[in-house]
């Protein structure tokens, strides 16, 4: 789909106005600036019992303000339709339809309740009841034919932070709705997917009806569970599906967009390529503190992640948050300038559509403020700012080299949304996120691609694949590794700690790993862990195939047996706990990676053991190359220092160039044999355009 377009390769916003502020007595003043700073974008979200304050009565003569102001000012508007996010729905909704409401597992109402990010009524509607869509799609027909055609519309906002519907006050005990139409909707679901008799097969019940089904109100319930929230990720794909064709049915030049969190979620890819384009919020404080760039890593393992989601890889870091310093009477550590520089320009480089900072002025109404801002209290520009100017700034300057292109990754990392499901069951879905972070970092760290897909990849493509904690064999999961195993290439596949454990139904398996045993040629015989005991002891060692190691810090592990003529690649304490089959292609570590000492040294032999090019080497720890394609010419080096202090780095390329230039500085380097020396700044960044020979 084309769209309406800024005529500028790498767009950049930032959020204005939302439910009444900041006041209008300073738009005029702070667009100008806006403007001036070179912003393209401003962005506006009010809540819709803002919008509607009565049935019919639609009060955005505040926005068509906006609207008119931004058009005067060079500025585009991109706007979010709040119809199932965070706030509230208009209080005349809940009176007409008392039973509106969502339910908690307990049985109980979601009764108001507010948040530091939407002071004025938590959303506390289900969208299961058909008055959500009636007046729902009431609102977003008026808006959408409101501003359309507007010379400044720019984009549509549906669904921002995409979620259960129960999940914005602390009153939904992180389990989805239980109203009447929802369990109705399920259970008709149900239905239409088994027999009665398939689904006591499948989930261990007697039901002798379907009228006797028990909804399940427990992660401990988990063969119902995974069902019940399969059903609820499914609903959520189809309600976004429902507001993006309404949407589209109305406005087919405007570009529509869907967010999540940074942090990835289960239920991220059922939604992500219904819109346009896929986006998130982020945090940006501490990003850089106490010497530890992984911070900066996970920033980048999302966005690699959502470059994967996106509609035609197309994504947007929208909500870099300006500040982190939410307080009311109290505040803590804000955002240092460098963070949101580093963020932005880390947001080009992995190939987003644009960028947009949350927020321009402090909030004033609650407690984000005074935290999530680029300017002071008083509408002052504060360091932060100038550091986002000065970098808007040298983006312009490489808008030649815009769109990036992409090297094709030998490295994949499977994110299992149905495994991460059900370790957030044991309440270990950060666990879950971590050890997948952890093994991107080892790659990032060294300037080396890797791509964060799913089970709906051809992993052939491939010429390592690594699982981290694929615990359910899924049939996308057991298609996608078995068209490896079957095909004629190089393609290695390397399990990690928890692997096919269960069943797709999510009982325990038989025979683990689940439809692998004997392709892999293992035997799950035993579990145990690593106490803190042991490693003081000296009971830690880890003797594998590429070396020998300590296991630093408590960690489960799975006991091993090769059979069908694999081998063992790893034991610890005399125990096997990694495998090889006998083709070479498939490995099992029953351990997480990151328990080890001297990370980085294993994951150089891995590196080594298969082949993968590293296209830049660097002498200078802390320096994290990302090598693309300029869109004129050659490749673009982005350099990005994350030392507090100002370096001279060696840079040796192994691919073949025949010059270097600093375009930061404007600088031709000096280079000789593939090696180049470049400055940069404390916490700064670098671009060296190379031309290949």
């Amino acid at each position: 789909m084309e769209f309406k377009n800024i005529k500028v390769p790498f767009p950049i916003g930032v959020e204005y106005f939302r439910s009444g502020v900041p006041k209008k007595e300073v738009w005029d003043k702070d667009l100008i600036e806006i403007k001036k700073r070179g912003f393209n974008i401003i962005r506006t979200a009010s809540y819709w019992n803002w919008m509607e304050p009565s049935k019919g009565d639609y009060q955005l003569e505040d926005i068509d303000m906006l609207f008119d102001l931004a058009h005067d000012n060079g500025l585009y508007v991109w706007i979010d339709i709040m119809l199932a996010t965070h706030g509230s729905c208009p209080e005349w909704l809940i009176k007409e339809y008392p039973d509106i409401c969502a339910v908690n597992y307990l049985g109980n109402k979601i009764v108001p309740a507010a948040h530091p990010a939407y002071s004025q009524g938590a959303m506390r509607h289900c969208y299961d009841h058909p008055a959500w869509r009636k007046h729902g799609g009431e609102l977003l027909d008026h808006v959408i034919k409101r501003y359309r055609n507007h010379e400044s519309m720019y984009m549509w906002g549906i669904w921002d932070g995409i979620n259960l519907s129960t999940a914005w006050t602390n009153q939904g005990g992180n389990l989805p709705c239980y109203c009447s139409n929802t369990v109705r909707k399920y259970i008709k679901w149900l239905g239409n997917k088994f027999t009665l008799e398939q689904l006591n097969e499948r989930v261990l019940r007697r039901y002798n009806s379907w009228e006797d089904i028990e909804v399940p109100r427990s992660n401990q319930n988990v063969l119902e569970m995974l069902l019940y929230k399969q059903f609820h990720y499914e609903n959520l794909a189809d309600h976004l599906g429902w507001m993006i064709n309404h949407t589209r049915a109305l406005d087919k030049i405007h570009e529509t967009r869907t967010h999540g969190g940074w942090v990835p979620r289960p239920w991220d890819e059922i939604c992500a390529n219904i819109a346009d384009s896929w986006g998130m919020s982020m945090s940006s404080n501490h990003l850089l503190a106490e010497n530890d760039i992984s911070l900066i890593s996970d920033r980048a393992f999302s966005f690699s992640w959502a470059r994967y989601l996106g509609k035609n890889n197309r994504w947007w870091n929208e909500e870099i948050y300006s500040g982190m310093s939410p307080g009311g009477v109290v505040w803590g550590h804000q955002t240092k300038p460098e963070e949101l520089s580093i963020l932005l320009w880390m947001t080009l480089a992995y190939g987003a559509s644009g960028a947009m900072f949350w927020q321009y002025r402090p909030d004033y109404m609650a407690f984000e403020s005074p935290g999530y801002n680029l300017v002071a209290l008083d509408g002052k520009p504060t360091q932060r700012l100038e550091n986002v100017s000065k970098s808007i700034s040298q983006i312009k300057n490489i808008y030649n080299h815009l769109p990036l292109g992409f090297f094709n990754s030998q490295i994949a990392i499977m994110n299992h949304q149905l495994s991460h499901e059900i370790f957030t069951y044991n309440d270990q879905g950060d666990e879950f996120v971590k050890n997948l972070r952890s093994v991107f970092f080892n790659f990032w760290s060294k300037g080396i691609q890797s791509d964060i897909i799913s089970p709906n990849t051809d992993l052939t493509n491939y010429d390592l694949i690594l699982l981290p904690n694929v615990t359910i064999i899924s049939q996308d999961i057991l298609d996608s590794i078995n068209n490896v195993l079957l095909a004629s290439n190089d393609s290695k596949i390397i399990a990690i700690s928890n692997f096919g454990l269960y069943s797709e139904n999510g009982l325990s398996s038989y025979n683990p790993p689940d439809n692998f045993s004997e392709k892999l040629g293992v035997r799950v015989s035993d579990f145990s862990d690593i106490t803190q005991e042991d490693i003081e002891k000296g009971n830690n060692i880890l003797e594998t195939s590429l070396g020998r190691y300590e296991i630093v810090k408590p960690t489960r592990y799975i006991v091993l047996e090769p059979k069908n003529k694999s081998e063992a690649i790893a034991s610890l304490n005399g125990k096997i706990v990694g495998i090889e089959n006998v083709n070479k292609n498939f490995s099992w570590y029953g351990f997480p990676l990151d328990s080890l000492s001297e990370q980085e040294r294993f994951y150089n032999e891995l590196i080594h053991k298969n082949n993968i090019f590293q296209q830049v080497c660097l002498n200078t720890e802390k320096v994290i190359p990302i090598v693309r394609k300029s869109n004129e010419s050659g490749i673009l080096i982005f350099l990005f220092n994350l030392n507090e202090k100002k370096i001279t780095c060696e840079v040796v390329s192994k691919i073949d160039i025949k010059s270097s230039v600093d375009l930061i500085n404007d600088k031709t380097l000096e280079l000789s044999n593939n090696i180049f020396n470049v400055e940069i700044q404390k916490l700064g960044l670098s671009i060296i355009h190379c031309e290949y020979i």
